[in-house]
């Protein structure tokens, strides 16, 4: 008799563990599916934390998916009931409407996976994070420097305008946009950063960063900003608290859809990988991304620092 009870009281305690497993695991499954979204919205917009190990460890995302998974695991348990009544009646609707051929399973996890893609895929939009823009140092200068009277800086854009991306099909407004890509993809991949002389400060004519692909941020920002506008392009230059780098204007909304898609699918796919593209919008409603030579790819991760003036040229 004793050894019955043991053997039934054994097997309710199976069957208790085996339950409270099956709730933990739908309280987990449930908090992930929530919290993937909301960090992959959250992400761009956190610090990176490097640790210094080798050559440097990114954990922030680790943090922040930890973070946001673990908020959503309390409010899950917290609201089990009307979560669980939700899945549930979920359930129940989609089972119907698969036994009647109208909207599966499948159809179900394409939604969730594209949903998730189009939050990924999304440009973002960074804020100037100065509410008064102080003047432009050497504005009329930089606007000298980059003008090309002999025609020097337009024979070198010209030939990095053709170098990359020329079996691209492009719709007919779009071929300037392309070929200042092209030129950023060269100018970049040849780059090397040289300082100024200690205590001074040197401005590169365009000319001649183009012979040399070498110098500093204003250097750099010069050259590009010049080439962009030999082939047609608009292009302004944004200075920061200690540095500048160019910005190339890509449009309205449509249009910076468009810009997103060649950059992500087209042009840069294995540069940019599942990061975030970035960019200003002016008081115009036109929407800029950063050529900087810090990013392998157009509108790149901004550098974390506070923006206090912008030159159009």
């Amino acid at each position: 008799m004793n050894a019955m009870a043991e053997e039934e009281a054994r097997s309710e305690h199976v069957v208790r563990t085996g339950d409270r497993m099956a709730h933990v695991v739908i309280v987990y499954l449930v908090a992930v599916l929530l919290a993937l979204p909301l960090f992959i919205i959250l992400y761009p917009f956190v610090p990176q934390l490097v640790l210094p190990i080798g050559e440097g460890v990114r954990v922030d995302h680790l943090i922040t998916f930890g973070a946001v998974l673990l908020a959503f695991i309390v409010l899950v348990r917290k609201f089990q009931v009307v979560v669980y009544g939700t899945l549930i009646a979920g359930m129940v609707a989609l089972t119907i409407t698969s036994l009647i051929g109208r909207y599966g399973f499948g159809d179900l996890y394409k939604d969730y996976a594209g949903w998730l893609a189009t939050l990924r895929e999304a440009a973002v939009n960074a804020p100037l994070a100065a509410k008064k823009l102080a003047p432009f140092h050497d504005a009329e200068k930089l606007k000298a420097l980059v003008a090309d009277p002999n025609g020097t800086v337009r024979k070198g854009a010209v030939r990095m305008a053709t170098a990359n991306f020329t079996e691209v099909k492009a719709g007919p407004t779009e071929f300037t946009l392309i070929q200042a890509l092209s030129i950023f993809k060269e100018i970049n991949s040849r780059w090397h950063y040289v300082s100024d002389v200690k205590g001074g400060e040197y401005f590169a004519t365009p000319a001649e960063s183009i012979d040399l692909m070498a110098g500093d941020c204003d250097d750099h920002a010069l050259l590009m900003a010049a080439c962009i506008k030999a082939i047609g392009g608009e292009v302004r230059l944004v200075r920061t608290e200690g540095h500048v780098y160019p910005e190339l204007l890509i449009g309205d909304e449509k249009q910076l859809e468009r810009a997103g898609y060649l950059i992500r699918k087209e042009l840069f796919s294995k540069e940019v990988g599942d990061a975030p593209l970035y960019h200003h919008t002016d008081a115009d409603g036109q929407h800029w991304i950063n050529l900087d030579y810090t990013r392998p790819y157009p509108g790149g991760e901004l550098m974390n620092e506070r923006i206090v003036g912008i030159l159009e040229i």
